[in-house]
């Protein structure tokens, strides 16, 4: 189980610094843009640029948030439950979700091989989709490991804590 744990755990802390590096090249991005787009010069392209971003941004912080536990979770309903009851509670809904997550991921899937056999490219760039596609499949695949991870966390029996030792 650790060796799960320590996998997923690199597996994630590589996607949230993808994730980070995505996430302030669409900032600076942004800013570049707005400022040379109030001295009424643009930069073609730079709206395709940013499109491409949010991808890995919002992909891989959907896992990094898996991962910590800070996704959308249903407490004001488990926290009146004892844990031995809540916690196989939360663990079927983290199952249950994320089969709302694998239907997503296989469409996506199917959207990425469809891209890669087209040859699609972004307008005016010129850049392949199909890495961009294949990276949120990616993603999707990793947040359904963290949450089955997570769910098998919250069915096995809970750990003493250091104080009751």
């Amino acid at each position: 189980m650790r060796l799960i744990e320590r996998s997923l755990g690199l597996a994630v802390q590589g996607a949230a610094i993808i994730g980070v590096v995505a996430l302030v090249v669409l900032i600076g991005l942004v800013v570049v843009t707005v400022t040379f787009r109030a001295i009424d010069i643009a930069f073609p392209g730079t709206y395709v640029l940013q499109q491409l971003m949010i991808i890995p941004t919002v992909s891989l912080s959907l896992v990094y948030a898996a991962w910590k536990g800070r996704h959308t979770r249903v407490e004001i309903l488990t926290q009146k439950f004892r844990p031995e009851v809540a916690r196989p509670l939360e663990a079927l809904m983290l199952v249950t979700g994320s089969i709302f997550w694998i239907v997503v991921g296989y469409a996506w899937y199917q959207q990425a091989l469809i891209a890669g056999a087209r040859g699609e490219k972004t307008p005016l760039l010129d850049i392949p989709v199909w890495p961009f596609r294949t990276l949120m499949v990616a993603a999707v695949i990793l947040m359904v490991l963290v949450v089955f991870y997570r769910a098998l966390e919250l069915l096995m029996p809970e750990k003493p804590k250091a104080s009751e030792t």
